[in-house]
Parts: C-alpha cells; structure tokens; sequence
C-alpha cells in the first residue's frame, strides 16, 4: 500500500498512551490487495498431538486514534478481479481495549471487475464500515454492457456473510441470466445440462475473481471469446461452437457439427439496440432475421 496524504493533527501522551488525532486528505495512493491468503484451521481443529491452540485475541493497538480520512479523487486499487479508484470518507477510532474500529462508506469509480476472461462494469460498488474494519456492509454490482439484456453479479449482505445473485436489465430468467453473463448471449441453443453447468460456474464467478475456467482459457489463447461443446448427451447431436466478439454490437460465431450428417453453419449478430438485434447466417442454407425483444416479469 502507498499513500501520500495532506492534512492536520495532534499527537500526545495521556496515560501512558500515545493519542494520535487530526483531519487528513488522501492526495493520491495505491492500495494493492491481497492475492492468495495460505488457508488456517478453524480454532475448533484440533489436531492429534498437538498441543490445543488457544483462542486468538483481536488485534489491539498501543496508541488511541481519532483520525478522519478523505480518500480524495486518486486513490487506486487492485486485486482479486478489482481494478479502479475509491472515493469516500473514513473515521478510524480504537476502544479502551485498544481494538480498531472503523465508520464511514466507500465507493468505487470507474471500477472493473475480471470474470471468466470478461471486464465486468462495477455499477454501484459501495461499502459502508460500522465497526470491525474486516466486514462491512456491501451493495455491489459488476455488469455485463452492451447488450440485449445487461446481465450481472450482485452482492449484498456483509464481508463474513455475502449473498450473491445474478440479476438482468430487463429482467428475464434465471438461465438466460446466465447465459447472457457468461456468454454474452441468449441461450437459445442451450440444453439443461449448459444451463445446469452454466448455473455452477456463476456459482464459483467470486471464489477467484482472477481465475479463468479452462474453456475460458482455451478461447482467449486462440484469441476467441467462446469456445463451447452443445447439444444432447448423444454425440450426434453434439455441436462445436466458437464465437469471437468484435465489438459492443457486434459477434460472429462457427457452429460445426459432429455427427455423420455435420452440418456448419456462420453466424453474425449485430445488436442495433436494447431490444433489436439483427442476425445474418450461411451454411447448409442462408438467412437473414430482424428480432425484436420483449421480457415480462
């Protein structure tokens, strides 16, 4: 963590303590989350001959804060998938015990979440303190833009007990939510079992936000943004798909069949608006359609 900051305070000694208080301004700074924590025991393991480990204090600072922080318009942070500024206020006090306690609301701008090889918009990225510095309350949003149906990950709740759902502007159902959040499109080709696996990757989406599933791996290093085996548990029936998004509005797919009577198919989507997408196809036959787009609760 790096920061410069600005601002006024006092320092004495009451009581044998040192007490530190004032009024500062973050100038600019860089905060560097944590990217891989080793995992600990939970402190009712115990392990066979070994000694019982016993109960771990909360951290107590020798001095007594009364500090207020301004985190000003250039403070930068980055980890775990996050990358973008934090504005917003702090006020960091300690108890008699010598405990930290933390009071304010953060927010994020112009925020970036990395999710399955995808940027994810952070549309609001908001935590409030209240207390213990480890577990404020969270109103976060990451968004999939441009296009049809804008979906994202939601997160409420707290640090310690988060509560995470995939929700859609407009609204639309669960597994098209899915579809539209992973692939960046409708799940019209979709059988239950894509939507089911579609379903426990959005499950681990923030286990790891810097990790990529394999299949996402496999598209980026052929420079591709899908690379997807559909179909039904019969192998005839099986399609290969590759899809490569070249812009906001624009994605083109290959669809190759697998069985004896494979068959392959081009296809060119362009999105004119929210609702109204223009699809082009050639292959066994050609095409053209212009689709409008209505959901409903």
């Amino acid at each position: 963590m790096r920061l410069v900051a600005t601002g006024q305070g006092e320092a004495a000694f009451v009581e044998g303590k040192l007490n530190l208080s004032g009024e500062l301004r973050a100038d600019r700074g860089f905060l560097d989350l944590e990217q891989d924590r080793l995992p600990r025991l939970g402190e009712d393991v115990v392990v066979a001959g070994q000694p019982r480990a016993t109960s771990r204090q909360r951290a107590r600072l020798p001095v007594a804060l009364d500090i207020g922080l301004n985190l000003g318009e250039r403070l930068d942070v980055r980890g775990y998938g996050l990358e973008g500024r934090l504005t917003g206020r702090m006020e960091f006090h300690t108890t008699r015990e010598g405990e930290l306690r933390a009071y304010g609301r953060v927010q994020t701008v112009n925020a970036t979440f990395l999710a399955y090889g995808q940027r994810l918009q952070v549309d609001p990225g908001i935590a409030i303190f209240d207390g213990e510095l480890q577990n404020p309350s969270l109103q976060m949003t990451a968004w999939r833009r441009n296009q049809a149906v804008e979906a994202g990950v939601q997160v409420s709740g707290t640090a310690r007990a988060p509560l995470v759902q995939v929700v859609s502007q407009p609204p639309v159902p669960e597994g098209e939510r899915l579809s539209w959040l992973v692939l960046g499109r409708p799940p019209s080709d979709a059988t239950k079992a894509d939507l089911g696996m579609l379903q426990a990757a959005a499950g681990a989406l923030l286990a790891r936000g810097t990790e990529t599933p394999i299949d996402r791996r496999i598209a980026r290093a052929l420079g591709l943004d899908e690379v997807t085996l559909r179909g039904s548990g019969e192998v005839a029936s099986q399609v290969v798909a590759l899809g490569k998004r070249l812009s906001d509005r624009l994605y083109i797919s290959f669809e190759q069949g697998i069985g004896a009577a494979a068959s392959a198919l081009v296809k060119l989507d362009f999105t004119l608006t929210q609702r109204v997408s223009l699809r082009a196809e050639t292959g066994t036959s050609s095409g053209l359609g212009l689709f409008y787009r209505f959901s409903w609760d």
